[in-house]
């Protein structure tokens, strides 16, 4: 704590001794005037009787001597003179009125005995069960049912099999709320995709909406965890993703899609837009995002790829410490030895760069420990790490670093990531473009290199393949607008290509203040629409220019804040913004609900119906958002 801290809380300290000083004198001299056996007008005055001002006060362990009493809410202590608890009562009426009420409602829900409702510990069970991913059969237990009837004999216990039914119920009659929670939401909903498969080898199309809500939050749900059967092809992909969306009336809201860089995607797109087309559905195709979390670890694991020799002497040293408890506990007393933190060293998984720049982060915070303990242990001395290596080490991370802050970031779910996609490219194109141009040694010196020019190329070739919503995402977004191409000297030729496909976009589907129906005979004008049509798009690109006239907001601004208040003033430009501010950059919302399946599904327990999965796994996530 600091000297204004502690100034702070010695002033609010005395101020409130003093408050109960002062008060404890006031109700002194008023008990001294007050008679005994006067309880009928204090009660009147305090609203409290005698015994009930005990329920806030302790007595003092001698109270038949000293008649000290202590308030339970504050601790403030008072002498009841003379056997009256009138300066008690005055005391809670003054300082704890409010308190008083909350008090006696706890004091009420703990002296009532609560009938017994088998219902309501069914459901809670289920809600245990579900949320803690407990098996079905824990409830046939013999622990288990010793505890339920020691809390309640009269329990009427159920089966594993009631369990599972009652399971599948609460699904459906969910899934509607959920339905019905989707179908109100204002403008178009956003996904992702992908497929993981269980240790029982069964295959499951993890499917999650992100949309902007009525009260401008950003939100996103799970909306299906669903077995799909055969080969993957996106013509598969694409019915059981169109059947997940039926299932909750939604799929005419599409505006975004987001998966991995898998070719299968592809011509999952293709068949759904297809799909869309056939049935008279709004969807631009091109609004297929390849997951920017993906593109970055490709064009990582190509700078990696000459850089094996560098790492594989730090790999081979961490794999044999970690292999031997006694290696790691010299490690750990060389880390006390060196004052370093006794960290223990990360060993990377090949196909996630991430880790491997983890791996040399930790590295080398315990360059000193890690490198006597190898120089130490004559099984070692081969993985002794040369000064040489280590400077490589520190170059390899700090052009990495980079690459791991832009992951973490894109990688949210609870803000804007659309939007910052064009920016953090140019960031990192850039980025490699000054290591490539550089005059430094250290850094120009061919290991490194070869590296960065692998990456550069991965990265420009991703960069090309961005859609227009990403230049859209960018406008929409206080924080970039138009000044971000204009000050970042685009040139003009580009600059206006990016502005008219925005307004090419904004005036065909966003001409009114309202979002626009999905089918396409709604956007048929009437003659009446055709007269004022003119006017209509001046009035729109009126919006557009005097939204682009404000400044540009502070990098801590929320976008969808921002919207939300000045939404009446820019109504078609907001919602705009409401939908594709809220597409995510990455499908690593997808890939998170995986963690949930293998908690679900594991080697003692893979049997379970894909049916009985899809339930489980999809009521955990729809409780989180009606409850």
């Amino acid at each position: 704590m600091n000297n204004v801290s502690i100034l702070i809380s010695q002033t609010l300290n005395t101020s409130n001794n003093m408050d109960i000083e002062e008060e404890h004198e006031e109700n002194e001299k008023e008990n001294s005037e007050t008679e005994v056996d006067d309880t009928s007008s204090s009660q009147k005055k305090s609203g409290l009787v005698a015994s009930e001002a005990w329920k806030y006060f302790t007595k003092d362990v001698n109270f038949k001597e000293n008649k000290k009493a202590t308030c339970n809410l504050c601790s403030a202590i008072y002498v009841c003179s003379a056997g009256s608890t009138s300066n008690l009562k005055k005391h809670i009426k003054k300082k704890h009125s409010e308190k008083e009420q909350h008090q006696e409602l706890i004091t009420n829900i703990f002296n009532k005995e609560q009938p017994y409702d088998n219902n309501v510990m069914k459901n809670n069970l289920y809600k245990w069960i579900i949320n803690n991913q407990h098996s079905f059969t824990v409830v046939e237990e013999p622990e288990f049912i010793i505890l339920i009837q020691s809390l309640c004999p009269t329990a009427e216990l159920i089966s594993a099999d009631t369990v599972k039914r009652s399971i599948m119920d609460l699904y459906i009659s969910n899934k509607d709320q959920i339905q019905e929670l989707l179908m109100e939401i204002p403008g178009k909903i956003s996904f992702t995709t992908d497929i993981w498969t269980s240790p029982s080898t069964k295959a499951f199309l993890v499917i999650t909406a992100h949309y902007v809500d009525k009260n401008w939050k950003l939100q996103n749900l799970l909306i299906d965890f669903v077995q799909i059967f055969g080969q993957h092809t996106g013509e598969n992909i694409k019915n059981t993703f169109v059947s997940a969306l039926q299932n909750l009336s939604i799929h005419t809201k599409v505006l975004g899609i987001t998966t991995d860089n898998a070719s299968n995607n592809l011509t999952f797109i293709n068949a759904l837009s297809d799909w869309m087309k056939e049935n008279d559905i709004f969807f631009d195709k091109n609004n297929h995002f390849r997951c920017f979390a993906h593109v970055i670890n490709i064009s990582v694991q190509n700078a990696l790829n000459p850089l094996k020799s560098n790492l594989s002497q730090l790999r081979q040293l961490i794999i044999k410490i970690q292999h031997s408890p006694q290696r790691l506990e010299k490690l750990s007393a060389n880390c006390r030895l060196y004052n370093i933190d006794d960290l223990k060293p990360i060993q990377d998984i090949p196909t996630r760069w991430n880790s491997t720049y983890d791996m040399i982060e930790r590295a080398l915070k315990l360059k000193e420990a890690l490198t006597f303990t190898a120089a130490s242990n004559k099984d070692l001395k081969d993985c002794v790490i040369t000064d040489d290596n280590w400077n490589q080490l520190e170059l390899i991370k700090g052009f990495l670093e980079l690459f791991k802050e832009t992951t973490v970031m894109m990688s949210g779910s609870k803000y804007s990531t659309l939007s910052a996609t064009i920016f953090l490219y140019n960031e990192l194109i850039t980025h490699t473009e000054e290591y490539l141009e550089s005059e430094e040694p250290a850094i120009s010196n061919d290991f490194l290199k070869k590296a960065v020019e692998d990456c550069n190329r991965k990265l420009l070739e991703y960069y090309n393949k961005t859609n227009n919503a990403c230049l859209i995402a960018t406008i929409l977004d206080p924080r970039f607008k138009m000044s971000y191409y204009e000050q970042n000297e685009w040139g003009n030729e580009l600059i206006n290509d990016v502005r008219n496909k925005f307004l090419d976009v904004y005036n065909n589907l966003y001409s009114f203040s309202k979002p626009q129906s999905s089918n396409p005979d709604d956007h048929k004008n009437s003659l009446s629409q055709r007269l004022f049509k003119r006017q209509r798009v001046n009035n729109e690109i009126d919006e557009f220019q005097l939204y682009n006239l404000l400044p540009v907001s502070p990098p801590d601004t929320d976008p969808f804040e921002f919207w939300k208040i000045n939404e009446s003033q820019y109504p078609r430009l907001a919602n705009m913004a409401r939908d594709y501010l809220a597409i995510p950059s990455t499908s690593v919302p997808s890939e998170q609900c995986f963690s949930a399946g293998k908690h679900l599904i594991t080697d003692t327990r893979n049997r379970l119906a894909g049916k009985t999965v899809r339930a489980c796994i999809a009521l955990k996530s729809w409780w989180q958002v009606l409850n």
